[in-house]
Parts: C-alpha cells; structure tokens; sequence
C-alpha cells in the first residue's frame, strides 16, 4: 500500500508530554546556479519574467503539494515560534520534519524524527505500533535521502545510484545506509510482508557492498532479476563533459539549434528559480553552456519541452510548459520562445497568441490542417474549481496562432498528463491519444477537410482506453508493418507505490492490480481497431512512467524505449527501464545489462547522436519533484558503435512545415538476400521528452538503401523517392527537389575532460 503519514491521526492525547522545543534553523542558500547575463532579456522576455514570478509568488505554500518546500518549511517554523509546548505543537512539529526533509534540509529533519521516536518506543499508549511504524519509516527515508546526498550527489560518479549497484558507485560515508538499514530491518519486524520495506533493504545493503549476502533470503530480491541479457553496457558521461545539472525534475530538447549540423541540448527544471540551461555542442567532442548569452537569463521552471520552428524561418524554437500538479495555483502562463538566429532567443508567448496560464505538463506540435504550417495542441489538467479545456492552436501564418479546440471537435477534458499525434488510419492527417490521469484515455481522429479542421473521438471499441492512471504515451510504428502504434504506461497511485508494484511483481506476479498496472503496447490492427499486446511482447513489469522516449539503441531499424520512472515519495527508487525492440516481435528488458537501471527519478529523455559517431545517445533529466529531491542528468553514451549500419536524414519543408514534422520516410533495404522496409515518422519522440528531429535511421546489415521514400505532411501527400543510396552518411532532402544532398561533416568523438559535478 502507498503510505500516508498516520502520526497527525493518531489521538493527539499521547502527545502532550513530548517536552522539547524546536530550535532555529539556519537555512544555506538555496544553491541555485546563478547566472550573469551576457545578453540581456529584451523587454517582452522581461514583461513574461515578471508575469511568470508573480504567478508563482501568488501560490500559497501551504496550499500546494510539492513545490515551494523551503516556503512551506519557513512558514510551518513561524507557526512553532508562536505556539506553546503542546500536543497540537508537536502535530505540526511533525509537519516540519517532513517538510524539511522535502526542503533538503535533511540532518535538521532527522532531529526531529529521532526526538520523537527517542520519546515514544520507551512509552505505552494506545495505537503505539502505528506511532513507531510512521516514525521509523521517516527515519529511513530520511537517512537513505542523507545517504545519497553525502555519497551519490557529493561524491558522485558515473555509476551512483545504477542498480544493480558496482563497486564503484557504492558508498564511502556509510552513516547513512547502516541506519536506513537498522529502521527498515525494525519495519519488517511490524510487518515482513511489506514488499515497498523488502524493496529499500536490498538497495540500501547494495550501497554498502552487502548485497545478496546481508540480504535476509525472506526479502531478498532475487540475483536473477538482475540479469544483463548480454546486451553492450552503456555509461553515463554527463560530468566528464560538464553537462551534469543537479535540479529537480524538467524537460529536455535535443536538436540543432544554430544551424551548424551538430545537436545541442536544452534543458529545463521545474523549479520557481530553476534556470533554463542551453548547451551548444562546440563541435570538438564537447558542450559549452552559452545559458548566459541566450537572452534567457531568468526565465525559469517548466516541467517539459518541446521544439519546432513554428514561423518557417529555419531556426528551432521551443515552447516552456509550467503550471502541472498544481491544480488551482497551476495558472502560470507557458512560454514559446523563439529562436532569433544570433544565439539568442525571445519569449514571444503574448505577441503569438499563445499566452496560456493553465496548468500543464504536455504538448505537442504538428500541422493539424496540412497548411504548411505548424499547430500547437496543448493538452491542460483540469482542476478542482473548474475544468481546463484542451486548447488547439491554430498557425494563422503570419506569426500568430489562434485557439480552435472546442470549435474543432475537442470538448473532453481530464487531468491530461501526456500527448502525442500520429497519423493512425494512414490518410496523411495527424491524429492525436491523450492519456488521463483520472479516467479513460482518448483518441481524436482528425477528420479535416477543405472546409476546416474537424475532430471525433473514436469508438470505443477501438480498445486503447486503457490504464486508468495513465501518463507517458507516444505513437511509433514498433513492429515496421505501416501503421502506427500506441504505447501508453500507467503510473502509481494513493493505493500501490513504484516500489510496491516492482517488489509484488516479483512475489506475486498474478496479482490483479499489478495486472492493470502493466503498460499497454496497443498494435494497429490496420482497420481503425487495436490490440493490446503488452504483455505477450515482454512488457510483463508495471512501471510508473514519467518521462519517455523513444530511439534505435543498435541500429537494426526496429524502435527501442527507455522510461524513466518513479513518483514524488522519497521511498520511490525504482530502477530506470530500457527495452529492446526484438525484430518487431516484442521487447527484451535489457536495463540492468545495459547500464540503464538507474533509480533516482527520471523525466524528459532524448536519444540523438551527439558525437556524430552513427548511434543514438541518450539524456535524462533526473531529480523529483520536492525541492530537496534532487540530481544530476546523465547522458549515456552509445558504446554500440557501427555494428549495424544507419542513416541520417535532414528534411527541409517548402510547402509542408519547414521542419517536416509528421513527414513519414520509408526505406527499403535488404539482408541477406531478404528485403523489408523501415518506417520512420518525424517528430521529437514521446509526450515526455525531446529527440532530434533529424531522421536518425538504423539499417542493420544493409549497406545500400535500396529505395527511399519521403511522404510530405501537406495536403497533396506529395512523395520524393530515392535510389540506390550508400549507407552510414548524413544527407539532406529538401522538398520538391530531385537531388539528395550529402552532409559532410566530421565526427566529433566524445572528449571526456573530467569536469567536476555541479
């Protein structure tokens, strides 16, 4: 079960003779990274800071459940300094230990926590069990969250916190762990079936060297769970390259965004002070954080990202979401920025028509009425003081969007928490899956025509309503037969944690809340029904997806995923997962061979060739959801290498989109005397992520594409195709034209130069 703090239910009568104050505590500065601007923000990027920061000062601390944790702590603290000894007093007391935990004030959090378990395990009271066990259990999270900041986050290296735990990554303060592991072995004793409590016991001897042999065998996690598939390992290079932000959790854009061929990356984090960060690839092996020279020195937060160029300029631009899991005080307007050619960019939200104060966490852009212009469909969380309409944006091609959802077919509304468009029923026009935290997921087809854009929900016969608690979805084609895919994952809720699922997976397996839990892996049937074939594909483990994304890891042409995974409670640490597409005939978990089990809280994921090499890195955000709950993004670097050949397209719109988004590429190939194809849809990946918008296309052993063939995203379907083309290079098409453009450009081998951690 997920837990719920019981220590303020208890009968408040035990308390009154709990005779210690609370003593003042000296907050360090925040640590935000801060940044002097080079290039300052012009004035509407300035005007957008402040309405940005104003919505934020508007939230009431106590009012929200995650952000703002130092506020809520400092208000809780102001509270105790005017209230007497008492049992009222010590209830919120309590309060402040959990919020300084949430803070990162940890040390300070475990004062608290051991001075009232000092006090109760020696007396007898009714309900003394339910007492001990809420304590205990905030001492262990409290002491594991100590054990990562003192060893994962001060001390860290390139294999902390990746389970099955290496020597390398295990712990040098070992404080920490050994008292986790002394309260957690004292909760099994309450009660030995606790799979969330089995769960943290192996984790936590695993980061003192001590598993399987310190594990007790009635809570060990079987050594086999963790076995590597003989799949390459993968390893994080983030601080040997200086790309390594610690924050909390955001989002991610991977692209090229100053036109020299080469994939830069920015990155976002969710936080009310939290600095957007952009990374330039310096072309050399290495990144240089030009944040200061941007013109976005000060704009801040957003949980995710997503990039297009939305004017048909040539330059990437990105649009900022903020305001999710804050229901009521999520108004906090989105922000599109604008990529202005120079290095710079500028907030341009209220002078578009975008300007959008709901809450959200997931967008997606793509040419709804093929005009050759780029639309926006934002999905909102609806709230509890009214709903917020999904909003359509409409490109008006002059630089301005209009909003036309609810005229255009799209009324539903729900706690909309992921979005991605797909051509389902191959009549060139994108549709979209919504996934709903609180009810059954949608899809709209796009049934627009010369008259305008019309949206309906499909039937409900089509069967990909499922889970109930969704999140992460994307549409792809997994198994290369034409039609477009739906991958949607579930997530955890007041009844089941992240730990919970993983660890009764294990014992129980059969379990039927686990069943509901599991992914849905929804084939096209080709005739505007699906299948859910989750689980016969290998998707067998419940896992409570966040961010996402979606690449080929060895370039055999057949789509791969990663999900990062968790929830916003301290005890969940659940492993990272990467799965292996099988020829299209399902998926191997290859997470824990792979290098990829990493288990602090994972968000926007990108997979792109950074180094130019031929294969697909991958980026993560890390970091959670409480301002204490944070830690450093890695960046896996592919160690594949060219074992499978590949190619690399660039697409340039004249009448579609300038970006291509949407076009579909086919290739055709042939192994071994055996020909298929290969389809490709381009876009930037999953609801939760931001990939490259370069067709990065693996083609296993071919060395010769035989035929390839663009599909245009405009209303005539316009087709280019191609001959007889080399594999393992970059070219560039452009629509209309009847020439392929080979793109030489030189690798740039990762330069690994040691940078320290930030």
């Amino acid at each position: 079960m997920k837990r719920v703090p019981m220590l303020w239910i208890i009968y408040s009568g035990v308390l009154f003779c709990l005779m210690f104050g609370c003593n003042n505590v000296e907050k360090p500065p925040s640590g935000k990274h801060i940044y002097e601007a080079v290039v300052k923000p012009d004035e509407a990027t300035q005007e957008m800071i402040r309405k940005i920061r104003n919505s934020y000062l508007a939230i009431d601390p106590e009012k929200v459940r995650y952000i703002l944790n130092e506020k809520r702590a400092d208000k809780i603290k102001e509270k105790l300094d005017n209230m007497e000894l008492s049992a009222q007093r010590n209830l919120v007391l309590y309060d402040y230990g959990v919020e300084l935990l949430r803070s990162g004030e940890v040390d300070e959090s475990i004062k608290v926590f051991e001075s009232f378990y000092d006090f109760f395990k020696d007396e007898i009271f009714p309900d003394k069990e339910k007492v001990i066990i809420e304590l205990q259990t905030q001492l262990a999270i409290a002491y594991m969250r100590k054990a990562e900041q003192e060893n994962c986050i001060a001390n860290h290296t390139n294999e902390s916190c990746i389970i099955p735990i290496s020597v390398k990554g295990q712990h040098i303060d070992t404080i920490g762990s050994t008292m986790a592991i002394k309260y957690l072995e004292d909760l099994l004793y309450y009660n030995p079936f606790d799979f969330e409590i089995q769960y943290l016991l192996n984790i936590a001897h695993m980061t003192l060297g001590g598993y399987p042999d310190n594990v007790p065998t009635d809570f060990l996690i079987p050594e086999e769970y963790f076995d590597f598939n003989n799949f390459p390992q993968f390893h994080d290079i983030a601080m040997d390259l200086g790309m390594d932000v610690n924050a909390m959790s955001g989002g991610i854009c991977m692209d090229d965004f100053n036109n020299d061929g080469y994939l830069d990356l920015i990155v976002s984090s969710w936080g009310f002070e939290d600095q957007i960060r952009y990374f330039e690839n310096d072309t050399k092996g290495g990144f240089t954080d030009k944040t200061s020279y941007t013109g976005l020195v000060g704009v801040t937060g957003g949980l995710n990202l997503k990039h297009a160029d939305y004017n048909n300029d040539g330059l990437l631009d990105f649009i900022i979401l903020r305001g999710a899991w804050l229901e009521n005080y999520g108004v906090i307007p989105n922000s599109l920025i604008r990529n202005n050619g120079d290095g710079t960019f500028s907030d341009v939200t209220v002078e578009t028509g975008l300007y959008s104060p709901k809450p959200t966490q997931t967008a997606i852009w793509a040419d709804f009425n093929l005009d050759g212009w780029i639309d926006l469909f934002i999905a909102n969380e609806s709230t509890p003081k009214g709903e917020n309409n999904c909003e359509l944006f409409i490109n008006n091609s002059d630089g301005t969007f209009s909003e036309v959802a609810k005229q255009s077919g799209i009324t539903e509304t729900g706690f909309f928490k992921g979005v991605d468009s797909g051509d389902i029923n191959n009549d060139g026009y994108p549709d979209l899956y919504i996934s709903n935290f609180k009810g059954e997921n949608l899809l709209y087809i796009n049934a627009a025509d010369e008259v305008g854009l019309s949206f309906y929900l499909a039937a409900d016969s089509v069967g990909v309503a499922e889970p109930m608690d969704s999140f992460s979805t994307w549409i792809f084609d997994y198994n290369n037969d034409g039609y477009e895919d739906i991958f949607v994952s579930g997530y955890s809720s007041e009844k089941i944690s992240p730990a919970n699922m993983l660890m009764a997976n294990i014992r129980l397996h059969e379990d039927e809340r686990l069943v509901e839990r599991r992914p849905k892996l929804y084939r096209n049937n080709g005739n505007g029904t699906f299948t859910n074939v989750g689980y016969e594909s290998g998707l067998t483990e419940p896992v409570t997806t966040m961010g996402c994304n979606f690449g080929d890891l060895d370039n055999d042409g057949f789509l791969d995923f990663y999900v990062a995974t968790g929830d916003p409670s301290f005890l969940s640490i659940v492993p990272n997962k990467m799965y292996h597409n099988k020829n299209g005939q399902g998926f191997e978990d290859v997470t824990f061979g792979g290098g990829f089990g990493h288990i602090q809280k994972g968000h926007a994921v990108g997979f792109g060739d950074l180094d130019m090499d031929g294969d697909q890195d991958i980026y993560a955000v890390m970091g959670g959801a409480y301002e204490g709950d944070t830690y450093q993004n890695v960046l896996f670097e592919n160690p594949i290498g060219n074992a499978n050949n590949w190619i690399n397209i660039v697409l340039e719109g004249t009448v579609s989109n300038r970006s291509a988004i949407g076009a579909r590429i086919v290739l055709t190939i042939e192994e071994d005397g055996i020909e298929r194809k290969i389809y490709h849809k381009l876009g930037t990946g999953a609801s939760f992520g931001g990939n490259s918008l370069m067709a990065e296309v693996g083609i296993g052993k071919a060395i010769l594409i035989k035929n390839l063939e663009v599909t245009w995203p405009n209303k005539s379907g316009a087709k280019s195709n191609f001959s007889g083309i080399k594999a393992n290079q970059r070219v560039k098409i452009t629509e209309g034209s009847n020439e392929i453009e080979v793109v030489n450009l030189k690798g740039s081998p990762f330069v690994k130069s040691g940078h320290q951690h930030h």
